[in-house]
């Protein structure tokens, strides 16, 4: 293939006038052209032979590029499908003339940018699939590459980034489509086996002959993404995910709700025991009727709001606090940075959207609670907010017990043992109010901590230099449970609060984003959005992103917002939190040696 600078302006079959290039795969790319006879716009794709293959996989390219066309045009009717119009020749290959559709995006696009989708999105675009899936069926059409990149979804409205509530559906490339009654020769790779390994049906990645519940099964594994912001079998590798698919059960869905009886169904090992389509689309067409939340982004890659970086602090510790405080108006903040290169975050006060949020405007005075901590831990259970006892979870033998109580030993150290930056703390909960006027906008205020919290140490981080704000976080609970319910409430209110303030600070475009995936943490919980305003009701417009990770009984987070680019911002916060892991294991290590 020529370069796409070069290309532009070539006529294709003496017609199609490409003016540039809209995409590219490991297949080839695909061009916008102008037809010159219909005076229109069309969507050309162009097969890629790149230098070394051998004569069979040039064959096997262009036979995938006929076979697509032939394909894709017997559901050319259909509204869920993208239409192919022609096949033509030039330079000895085919080019696929299709329908050009005006600001699509890939499932995949979208949520890797935006976040997951709300389960009611999920299943309208899950439905829209499926009815096209479903009529390549009774046609003899198995699609066999369904998957996220493969589902295009458009903009119903001038909103930037809202690409899929209200938009059109459409699925793409049925390049490795294949009609078994037709005696079509099929397609392989030199593996043995083609398409998308987190997306493939079990029988697929055995060599089994594909059946239309096959291509149920990878609808199944692109809802999930779509709602979870993960594939289910997704290890990091294909030799790990194929073997998840073979031999493990799906990652349990945090996000999906209603959902998840129709994904578990679909994703069944056993093709006999998947879940039809008929029965899929009877489940999933109550759940999309339902009305969709405000804005609901789930792992994006991010999602830990730190949503306004805490500078000026209080300078007097307050030790004791009413049950339910609301956050106060912060004092007055320095004036706005000169507009001179690239200013970074300005002080804020210290409140929160989160607990992190929330949690600076208390700075307990120097609160030991090591004691506490043995009490609790030492008993081998703890008192629930409803009055009964927790038993142990098997994580809470006796060596997690003695595990706790020497991270609690360490929290309990003196904050200069830390570090110069870290301050101690009472761990404070959020307590999002929801404004019913405008749906998702929360202002929020503090509450006592949950029962079983016991101790907690803050670390400020700072970087005038580079232009990033902070504060990273470590929170010691009694017991497994109530750690995960911490981590549960975090991403619940992420998801009812799209809109969050605190006086006149203001939080924007809040969501859940996909978590990094970081060893040694049972869970990860990240969260986006822009700081729209300072304290002072001036325009902030920064991005921000707080990470929330589990290890056991032990919450640690780390929340940056900053001047630069969203994806600098990410990676601050992620070495942020790293630093605190560390930090929480030497100092787990010097207690255990006192």
């Amino acid at each position: 293939m020529t370069g796409a600078h070069e290309a532009a302006g070539r006529v294709i079959a003496g017609r199609y006038r490409l003016v540039r290039q809209l995409g590219s795969g490991g297949m080839g790319r695909v061009w916008l052209a102008y037809d010159q006879e219909l005076a229109c716009e069309v969507a050309l794709k162009e097969i890629a032979l790149p230098p070394g293959l051998t004569d069979s996989e040039v064959s096997s390219r262009i036979a995938r590029a006929r076979g697509e066309a032939r394909h894709a045009a017997r559901l050319r009717d259909h509204p869920h499908v993208v239409t192919v119009h022609d096949l033509v020749e030039d330079g000895g290959l085919p080019w696929i003339v299709m329908a050009f559709v005006p600001g699509a995006i890939d499932l995949e696009a979208v949520v890797r940018e935006n976040g997951p989708l709300a389960p009611p999105e999920v299943a309208r675009i899950g439905l829209a699939v499926l009815d096209a899936l479903r009529e390549g069926h009774r046609l003899g059409v198995l699609h066999r590459d369904v998957k996220p990149a493969n589902i295009l979804l458009t903009c119903p409205g001038p909103e930037p980034g809202q690409h899929t509530e209200g938009g059109r559906v459409l699925l793409a490339d049925y390049g490795i489509a294949l009609e078994p009654s037709s005696g079509e020769p099929r397609l392989t790779t030199t593996s043995g086996i083609i398409g998308t390994p987190p997306y493939m049906a079990p029988e697929r990645a055995r060599g089994e002959e594909p059946t239309p519940a096959s291509d149920l099964f990878a609808l199944g594994s692109t809802m999930y993404f779509a709602v979870e912001g993960t594939g289910p079998f997704e290890r990091g590798s294909d030799y790990a995910t194929l073997t998840a698919l073979l031999f493990e059960d799906p990652t349990p869905p945090q996000r999906a709700a209603a959902l998840t009886p129709v994904l578990l169904g679909l994703l069944a090992k056993d093709p006999l025991q998947r879940m039809d389509g008929e029965e899929a689309s009877r489940r999933l067409a109550p759940i999309a009727a339902k009305p969709r939340p405000a804005r609901q982004t789930a792992p994006t890659t991010w999602s830990s709001q730190l949503e306004h970086p805490p500078a000026a602090r209080p300078t007097t510790p307050q030790v004791s606090v009413p049950s339910t405080v609301s956050v106060p108006p912060p004092g007055p903040a320095p004036g706005p940075p000169p507009a001179s290169a690239s200013p970074g975050p300005r002080p804020e006060s210290s409140s929160w959207r989160s607990r992190r949020k929330l949690l600076p405007v208390i700075i307990a005075a120097a609160v030991v609670l090591a004691l506490a901590l043995g009490l609790v831990v030492l008993r081998g259970g703890t008192r629930n907010p409803s009055g009964g006892t927790t038993s142990p979870s098997p994580r809470d033998s006796a060596a997690a017990t003695a595990e706790a109580h020497r991270i609690a030993s360490a929290v309990a150290l003196s904050p200069e043992d830390w570090g110069p930056d870290f301050v101690r703390n009472d761990p404070y909960e959020e307590d999002p109010a929801s404004e019913g006027a405008i749906r998702g906008n929360c202002e929020l205020s503090q509450k006592p901590p949950r029962a079983g919290t016991l101790s907690a140490i803050s670390r400020t981080v700072k970087d005038d230099q580079n232009g990033f704000s902070g504060i990273s976080e470590v929170v010691v609970y009694a017991d497994e449970d109530t750690a995960r319910k911490s981590i549960s409430d975090d991403r619940d209110t992420i998801h009812q609060c799209t809109i969050q303030h605190s006086g006149k600070i203001r939080w924007d475009d809040v969501h859940e984003a996909i978590a990094p995936k970081l060893s040694g943490f049972d869970e990860v919980v990240a969260e986006e959005g822009t700081l729209a305003t300072y304290e002072d009701g001036s325009k902030a417009n920064l991005p921000y992103t707080e990470l929330t990770g589990r290890i056991g009984r032990t919450t640690l987070s780390a929340y940056l917002v900053g001047s630069t680019k969203k994806e600098e911002v990410r990676k601050k916060s992620t070495d942020s939190l790293l630093l605190m892991r560390r930090r929480l294991s030497e100092q787990s290590t010097a207690a255990s040696d006192r």
